[in-house]
């Protein structure tokens, strides 16, 4: 029986693999003989990346953008009516990746905001580009989008951070109200950094979404970047496979009274009809004051009640508070 590699064991060869340990492009295999000699079913093989198959970027969360574009008109909103300026925010990428390949491409010297996304585990971060971070500071102490900000070339100092706190605080609202759709969170601004490699975050092989955010003040652009572990989405992709299953008995009975309870308040037509008679054009243009018009029926002859067109009801008319009215008799068989 062939041995099954515990979790440890599997870890290890990745990481073997990852630091070039073990050479994978490699397509030769050495009998056990020693002789040096090639499997003739080598020549076959073919190199397989095991990162890939399940690794970041095979991972999605269906709909995901559509909860990004909410949190972006949202968030747009609010910095407008914070700086009384025209704030646009516009979802420019997502991306799949591990954790390190984030740090690449990220410059180290923005506002980075931790936040706590109860119920999900692992958290998120929102990462404000130097451009606009050190702008964003401008604009908080008074001064305009107009101006061009000179970016120090250093990481934002304690003060300047705690200067922009609230408007990076300002976003978990707008992410609230974005998940709301999907899954109800309650986002919370745990701390402000301005070092991502300094923060124990989560461990580099870890694979997150990051969304980039163009966003513009007048004159103003700059990027902000919403990072958030696959292991906080999960939950939420498993929402959406149950919720792709057919519904259920129980959510067409909810649907079922719900439209029983709209249908109650509709309004409808009602005309009661005591007889319909064919007369040619030129009876009718001799009709004079006095003439007798034979309907056919006896006076007693019950009306039909005609509901949106179809006859539903018998009825006798009859008057009611001085007014005529309609007294129902009984429902006509396999009516309308």
């Amino acid at each position: 029986m062939e041995k099954i590699l515990s979790k440890e064991e599997i870890s290890d060869l990745l990481s073997a693999v990852r630091h070039g340990d073990i050479d994978v492009e490699s397509v030769g295999v050495e009998s056990e003989s020693g002789a040096g000699s090639v499997s003739s079913s080598a020549s076959a093989a073919e190199s397989c990346n095991l990162f890939k198959a399940d690794g970041p970027d095979g991972w999605k969360l269906k709909n995901y953008d559509l909860i990004l574009d909410s949190f972006a008109r949202n968030y747009s909103l609010s910095l407008s009516t914070r700086f009384q300026r025209a704030a646009n925010i516009k979802l420019e990428a997502m991306e799949s990746m591990t954790f390190d390949a984030l740090l690449q491409r990220l410059s180290g010297r923005g506002a980075i905001g931790v936040m706590q996304l109860e119920p999900l585990s692992g958290g998120g971060l929102l990462v404000f580009d130097e451009q606009l971070s050190f702008s964003l500071v401008e604009m908080v102490l008074g001064g305009t989008s107009d101006d061009v900000t000179l970016i120090p070339d250093r990481g934002m100092s304690a003060i300047e951070l705690n200067v922009i706190r609230d408007v990076i605080s300002s976003s978990c609202p707008e992410l609230n109200k974005g998940f709301f759709q999907l899954q109800e969170i309650e986002a919370s601004l745990v701390e402000v950094v301005s070092n991502l490699r300094l923060l124990n975050f989560v461990s580099s092989e870890v694979g997150v979404v990051a969304a980039r955010f163009k966003v513009s003040i007048d004159s103003l652009e700059g990027d902000i970047t919403l990072v958030i572990p696959h292991s906080a989405l999960e939950p939420l992709q498993k929402q959406q496979q149950i919720k792709a299953v057919p519904a259920s008995a129980v959510q067409n009975s909810k649907w079922q009274s719900l439209v029983c309870d709209e249908l109650e308040y509709m309004e409808v037509e009602i005309e009661a009809h005591l007889a319909t008679l064919s007369l040619r054009v030129r009876d009718i243009l001799n009709f004079q004051v006095g003439d007798v018009i034979d309907l056919g029926c006896k006076p007693d002859t019950p009306l039909q009640v005609m509901v949106e067109n179809r006859p539903k009801f018998f009825g006798m008319a009859g008057v009611q508070g001085g007014k005529k009215a309609i007294r129902v008799m009984g429902q006509i068989p396999n009516g309308g």
